[in-house]
């Protein structure tokens, strides 16, 4: 599951970043934008025994945040962005798969 997390984080960070260079972004979010892009690439490639899965589950929550905001935004312009809504769909995924491999499993009681 951590594998598929730091591909997830990758490519998100990756699109981002591409999008970002282009100037696909409003001036308000390029600050935000550029953390998002160094919070997932960061935890993408951080090594597991520093905590990687929480610091994944921190930057798909920034990241959540931030593409809240500007999906918001977008709905408020008049025209909802449906590729923010899917990386909305996606950290929300990604921190419930995060949150899911930081609780140990346990064994029922008998």
């Amino acid at each position: 599951m951590l594998l598929i997390l730091r591909a997830a984080a990758a490519v998100t960070a990756a699109v981002t970043a591409v999008l970002l260079l282009a100037g696909d972004h409003p001036v308000e979010f390029i600050v935000a934008d550029t953390l998002v892009v160094a919070l997932l690439t960061g935890a993408a490639f951080l090594p597991a025994r520093h905590g990687a899965t929480a610091a994944l589950a921190v930057a798909f929550g920034v990241a959540l945040g931030v593409f809240i905001v500007a999906f918001t935004a977008s709905v408020g312009d008049g025209t909802a962005s449906w590729p923010l809504a899917a990386a909305v769909l996606g950290c929300l995924v990604g921190i419930a798969c995060a949150g899911r491999e930081l609780v140990p499993a346990t064994q029922p009681q008998v």
